[in-house]
């Protein structure tokens, strides 16, 4: 939804801006009602400029304008869903993945990974990595595959983020016949995704096995190129090809080196794989909140004050320093604080965190780490963030508790961008949640929150006296 107000961009990134309102398509996909009053409340200033790059003027200023929070497809792409997929193949008579590809919106072109060892089903080596679309809100991924004489190569392995149920679907698209079949929900994934929680398989921040740009000093480190991924990278920019597939994606003009960090193309910020967890996090946390509120409907709205009390009893006794210790010890002792913890009250509320979080395991076959981490937080914080934007939708009183409290912290490098918890929400979900697909794309090429994933320091550490109180 545009609105009437003046755009203050520098000449560059005004060109940019009028590209892509050219690319927009003016339908829109239907939305949840609050987030149609999000997208009411939408401006775009431009932003202004700072040192550290730009800032936006609110919490619902997008900085560049945007047709909508979840813009519908092109009319020469496909939806990049697995009905969309489907439908689109059909309509254009598509025989192969190499046809197909060449369709995918830029938001897809540009949101990739190179996997030279994978644990998934195909091979793929150093010389044929597979790729890894996950592009921008990591809500709908794509495996494929680069290498001639794999078995699997006319096979397109897909996971798709249900935004009704918060389920995860896992299909696949083969190409091995005269014409393409697809075969939905393939009872084989779970064991290594998944059942009631199932979810996508990926390295954890820092910890990215078999991916180009994991980092191969020995323990968690930050992503780093090794130098035999960055000549492969390189020589696939420059058009050496010895796969069609590769083709079709966009690089960032940079001349990658040992050591180096990979950059995701027309990107505000860009560090591919810190990337790829954002997406694929913010995707899978959306889903594990969405069952929460499906599985158990009344059980999950009369807990949720419970949730937000475990949830900070479980931050606090991790926390150092006597004040932290106190407000701990204040907080087990409220009339209302559970006696089950939060990963209890999950479970009993249909999501398994052991599950649900656990995305740098395969599921049936290794010991569960439901502490995978996106940056600066986790899937709980993700979701918690969610919870309590819920319930403050519901209780007039917390909303007008959260709206007095200041965000001290605020938004990194832009100390005027929000001055309340209440807007610091807003702007972290429209960041992490609500921006989708094309949207999310032309909005992070101009402006990227860099501490998007920073949620119990900035958001819930403010307000755990207060809220504990409100509570009690």
């Amino acid at each position: 939804m545009q609105n009437t107000i003046q755009l203050r961009l520098k000449p560059l990134a005004a060109v940019i801006v009028m590209a892509m309102l050219g690319a927009c398509d003016k339908t829109v996909n239907v939305l949840p009602s609050h987030q149609q009053q999000i997208q009411a409340q939408l401006i775009h200033t431009g932003g202004s400029a700072t040192r550290a790059g730009i800032c936006p003027a609110s919490a619902l200023d997008t900085v560049v304008p945007i047709s909508a929070l979840n813009p519908s497809p092109l009319v020469d792409q496909p939806d990049m869903t697995v009905e969309g997929i489907y439908a689109f193949i059909q309509k254009k008579d598509i025989r192969s993945i190499d046809e197909l590809v060449n369709y995918f919106p830029a938001h897809y072109q540009n949101n990739f990974s190179l996997v030279e060892h994978t644990r998934a089903t195909g091979q793929s080596n150093l010389e044929y990595p597979r790729i890894v679309l996950f592009g921008s809100d990591g809500r709908f991924l794509l495996n494929i595959g680069t290498k001639l004489d794999d078995p699997k190569y006319n096979l397109l392995d897909v996971a798709q983020l249900d935004e009704n149920t918060g389920r995860w679907e896992f299909s696949v698209f083969d190409f091995d016949g005269d014409k393409p079949r697809l075969i939905r929900n393939d009872p084989s994934c779970a064991q290594c995704h998944g059942t009631e929680n199932a979810r996508p398989v990926w390295g954890t921040n820092l910890d990215w096995p078999g991916v180009f740009g994991d980092n191969i000093a020995p323990g968690p480190q930050g992503e780093a190129l090794d130098g035999k991924h960055a000549k492969k990278m390189n020589a696939l920019m420059h058009g050496e090809y010895n796969s069609p597939r590769f083709s079709f994606l966009q690089w960032s003009p940079q001349t990658l080196t040992r050591g180096a960090k990979r950059k995701i193309a027309k990107h505000a910020f860009g560090a591919e794989l810190i990337m790829s967890n954002i997406a694929m996090g913010t995707a899978t946390a959306r889903g594990a909140f969405v069952r929460l509120q499906n599985i158990h409907p009344q059980q999950y709205k009369s807990q949720r004050a419970e949730l937000l009390l475990a949830y900070f009893a479980k931050r606090l006794a991790a926390a150092q320093g006597e004040s932290a210790q106190q407000l701990y010890k204040q907080l087990i002792q409220s009339p209302r604080f559970p006696t089950a913890n939060i990963e209890q009250l999950l479970r009993d509320l249909g999501v398994d965190p052991d599950e649900a979080f656990s995305l740098a395991t395969l599921a049936h076959l290794e010991a569960p780490q439901p502490d995978w981490s996106m940056g600066e937080g986790d899937l709980l914080d993700m979701v918690m963030l969610q919870v309590l934007n819920d319930l403050r939708q519901e209780d007039a009183q917390l909303a007008d508790l959260l709206a007095v409290v200041p965000a001290e912290m605020g938004v990194i490098d832009c100390p005027d961008t929000v001055a309340t918890i209440a807007q610091l929400i807003d702007f972290k979900m429209l960041h992490l949640f609500y921006l989708r697909g094309a949207a999310r794309y032309q909005v992070n090429w101009i402006y990227y929150p860099l501490d998007a994933e920073d949620i119990y320091e900035r958001v819930f550490d403010p307000i755990v006296k207060p809220v504990v109180k409100y509570f009690q």
